[in-house]
């Protein structure tokens, strides 16, 4: 996939995840929401094949409207199939920051054993 087609597509799974976590009653900014893809350029880059953006760069972390400490990560991992060791890691990470909820999105699903 050209770079173009991999920006456009990364700026659409990146608005879709912040309007999945707005409707579940995460904080996100009017502007996260709004955010045209020229502006997500700006701030990500736009050469996907040279990681500008990397999806590791993509991480969101939210926090709930009614209680801040529930707060939930989005992961945008590098691998096209994840395993144990990257959901290991996320759980790692979770853990040291006390988080308990996640989304992972990945490019082609995960491997049996994950």
């Amino acid at each position: 996939m050209d770079d173009e087609a991999e920006t456009y597509k990364l700026w659409r799974i990146r608005k879709t995840v912040m309007q999945l976590c707005h409707d579940r009653g995460y904080l996100v900014t009017q502007d996260e929401l709004d955010q045209t893809l020229d502006q997500f350029k700006d701030q990500f880059g736009d050469k996907p094949s040279e990681k500008r953006p990397a999806r590791s760069d993509l991480i969101v972390l939210v926090a709930h409207n009614d209680d801040p400490t529930d707060q939930m990560f989005v992961f945008f991992p590098d691998e096209p199939k994840i395993g144990i060791k990257t959901i290991k890691t996320y759980c790692q990470r979770m853990q040291e920051e006390n988080i308990h909820r996640a989304i992972i999105v990945v490019q082609a699903g995960m491997t049996p054993s994950a």
